[in-house]
């Protein structure tokens, strides 16, 4: 590929923007469409218990699978996760730490679907979307979370009056506008006089939302005391907003003794750490492609037991789950995949999500990811699904069609290379050569080639 007339594609169009160093970074990630998705699933309201320990369940295992991360937050159907200052997650590329984030977090939230819900299926693929922020020191990471403890408290607040209301025999529009202009005074006030709730009693998930992180334990699992502390990752619904649990905690984030909320005591940072959220919007009157392809497939495909060098099997899953997205995305007019990779061509005046990168990043991604999981048993009924299968995804925008025709033609010229070199490669093997043989002969193989091709252009 280095001499395709199509190289000029990717070196003129095809960029990475870098997160800047020495900055904390924090992924946030929401559901997409919820409410219709809980509705369709019969959540109880205000709060379902199941459903938010799901989404706890979810954030311990991004803690696992990114050790990175040093804390989550999360409520109702969000989650954010703060990496480490220092991090050089994939080299801290934006797209690749938002999609690898929501995809893993989406695949992880199926699968574990029927541990939470047993007996309701899964009738609707869930999917998720997130944003990227980097924060340049502690006392803004913590203004961020106590920015979203004090959202969580706002909203269940209003939530549990709003739905008290409604099962009292109210309409939905008499519920809003009995709770208009109310304070959180007269919103405890009326859960403790109509209703008989104090509102303080409610389960400390509901109020202050859920904190993942990985706690020091000095005992084990008998509660006998260690003498080498371990790390246990651990869910509370602590309070974030005051100095208790920091004081506790300091190696989470570092010293945080000299902290200071600058947002101010009313706000706790709301509009300071706003501030911090900078959109990228992908330029107009250009086409946008985005790119989606597998992450540690040759492992995943190992596990699965794909045939080699193609699976006719796997390969027409792909083909499903791209169908599924060009129903979901009706913008998108045009779609190219192999292997474990798929490119969606969106029309040139497309305005999904305003033309946010961050979005169309993660909204593809994840919903990728939960058509590949719930079409699996489609395509392979006799196999469960052993390994969580995620994907990265990449956009780039193109000013003519000719482009956007050479970058599929570049990516079609890739898909021959790639699948001759796999042919090959597969034959030598079950023909009894090694692996490590096999791309030693190839290597001389396809360098005499090269050198052969070389020799009779240059004549």
């Amino acid at each position: 590929m280095a001499n395709s007339k199509y190289e000029y594609v990717k070196r003129e169009f095809e960029f990475h923007r870098h997160l800047p160093a020495s900055n904390w970074i924090v992924v946030r990630i929401d559901g997409c469409h919820f409410h219709r998705f809980s509705e369709l699933h019969a959540f109880e309201k205000p709060n379902d218990d199941r459903a938010l320990r799901l989404m706890n369940a979810c954030a311990t295992s991004m803690l696992e699978k990114f050790p990175d991360i040093v804390i989550a937050y999360g409520v109702s159907d969000e989650y954010s996760f703060v990496f480490r200052e220092k991090t050089e997650f994939y080299k801290r590329r934006e797209s690749k730490n938002i999609s690898l984030c929501v995809s893993y977090f989406t695949i992880v939230y199926g699968m574990k679907w029927k541990d939470f819900f047993p007996n309701n299926d899964l009738k609707e693929p869930p999917y998720f979307d997130g944003r990227v922020v980097c924060y340049p020191n502690i006392n803004t990471i913590r203004d961020y979370l106590a920015w979203r403890q004090v959202d969580c408290h706002i909203n269940n607040q209003y939530n549990t009056c709003f739905w008290a209301l409604v099962k009292s025999g109210k309409t939905e529009k008499e519920a809003h506008q009995a709770l208009k202009g109310t304070s959180s005074k007269d919103k405890n006030k009326l859960l403790l006089q109509q209703f008989q709730v104090n509102y303080n009693d409610e389960p400390a998930m509901f109020r202050k939302g859920s904190t993942v992180y990985r706690d020091k334990v000095k005992t084990d699992d008998c509660g006998n005391p260690i003498k080498r502390t371990r790390e246990a990752i651990t869910v509370s619904n602590f309070d974030l907003i005051g100095p208790e649990f920091w004081e506790n905690h300091q190696y989470i984030l570092g010293e945080a003794s000299d902290y200071l909320c600058l947002g101010g005591k009313e706000k706790y940072g709301y509009e300071y750490v706003k501030k911090f959220d900078n959109i990228h919007r992908l330029p107009y009157s250009n086409w946008t492609i985005v790119r989606i392809s597998a992450c540690q497939f040759d492992q995943f495909s190992l596990i699965h037991s794909f045939d080699k060098p193609n699976d006719e099997t796997a390969l027409r899953l792909m083909n499903a789950c791209a169908s599924l997205m060009m129903e979901q995305f009706p913008d998108i007019i045009f779609g190219y995949g192999f292997d474990n990779e798929y490119s969606f061509v969106f029309q040139e005046k497309t305005e999904l999500y305003q033309r946010d990168e961050r979005l169309i990043i993660s909204s593809c991604s994840s919903c990728f990811t939960s058509f590949y999981m719930m079409k699996w048993k489609e395509y392979f009924p006799s196999k469960e699904l052993v390994q969580p299968p995620h994907f990265q995804v990449e956009v780039s925008c193109y000013p003519e069609p000719r482009i956007v025709c050479d970058y599929l033609s570049r990516r079609q010229s890739e898909c021959h290379n790639r699948n001759q070199y796999t042919t090959c490669f597969w034959m030598l093997v079950k023909s009894g050569e090694g692996e490590n043989k096999a791309k030693e002969i190839l290597k001389v193989f396809f360098l005499s080639s090269f050198r052969s091709s070389f020799i009779t252009y240059s004549n």
